[in-house]
C-alpha cells in the first residue's frame, strides 16, 4: 500500500539519524586517531627525556626547563620532539656544561634543517669536537661551521664523520692540531676515495708519530 506522510518522514528521519551516525564516526574515529597520536608523541618526547637526559645525571629542574627550550627550536626548526630530544642525549652525556647544552642543540637542530644529516648525529659530532678543545676555544657556531664545510669540500657525510671525530679530536688537541685542520685534512682525504674510517685511520697514524 501507500504509505502515509508521516509513514515516510519517519523511513527518512530513521536513515538521516543512520547517515548522521556514520559520518560522526567517520570524522571522530580519525580525530581521535590524531588526538592518541599526539598523545602518543608527547609521552615518547617525555620518556626520551626522562631516560636519556636523566641517566646523565641532570635535575628534574634543568630537564624541564630543556624539554621547553626544544619546543621552541621544534617550532623554529621543524624537527620533532623525539629527534631533538635524541640529540640532547648526545649533549648531556657527553658532559658539555649544561649552560651551553642549548646552544649546542640549536646549532645541530638548524644545520640538520639544512640537510646536514640527524640532529642526534650532528650534536655527537659538535660535542666531541667542544670537548676536545674546549667550549672557552671552540664555540658550537664555530664547530657547526667546519663540520659544514668539511662535508662540502668531501665527498663525505656528517653521519660518516661523527664517529671517528671523537678519536681522532683528543689527540690533535694534545699536538695542538686545531678541528679545522682535521676536518680538512679527512675532507680532502675523502675526495682521493677513502672514506671517513680509512681517512681517519691515516690521519692517526700520521698524528701517532709527532707524539
Amino acid at each position: 500500500g501507500i504509505k502515509s506522510v508521516s509513514d515516510k518522514l519517519s523511513d527518512f528521519g530513521g536513515k538521516a539519524a543512520m547517515a548522521g551516525a556514520a559520518l560522526t564516526a567517520g570524522l571522530t574515529l580519525p580525530l581521535a586517531g590524531v588526538a592518541k597520536g599526539a598523545i602518543d608523541v608527547a609521552s615518547q618526547f617525555e620518556a626520551t627525556m626522562g631516560q636519556g637526559v636523566g641517566l646523565a645525571g641532570a635535575s628534574r629542574e634543568q630537564v624541564q626547563a630543556w624539554q621547553d627550550d626544544l619546543v621552541n627550536l621544534s617550532k623554529e626548526t621543524g624537527k620533532s620532539l623525539n629527534e631533538l630530544a635524541q640529540g640532547l642525549y648526545f649533549v648531556a652525556s657527553s658532559g658539555i656544561d649544561a649552560s651551553q647544552a642549548m646552544d649546542v642543540m640549536t646549532a645541530a637542530a638548524k644545520a640538520s634543517a639544512s640537510g646536514l644529516g640527524q640532529t642526534a648525529v650532528l650534536a655527537d659530532a659538535l660535542t666531541s669536537a667542544i670537548n676536545a678543545y674546549g667550549a672557552k676555544n671552540l664555540s658550537a657556531a664555530k664547530a657547526t661551521d667546519i663540520l659544514i664545510a668539511a662535508v662540502k669540500v668531501g665527498k663525505v657525510e656528517a653521519s660518516q664523520l661523527a664517529p671517528v671525530l671523537g678519536r681522532l679530536l683528543p689527540t690533535a688537541s694534545a699536538l695542538g692540531i686545531g678541528f679545522e685542520q682535521v676536518a680538512g685534512a679527512l675532507a680532502v682525504m675523502s675526495r682521493t676515495g677513502l672514506d671517513a674510517a680509512e681517512a681517519s685511520t691515516s690521519l692517526s697514524a700520521i698524528m701517532s708519530t709527532l707524539l
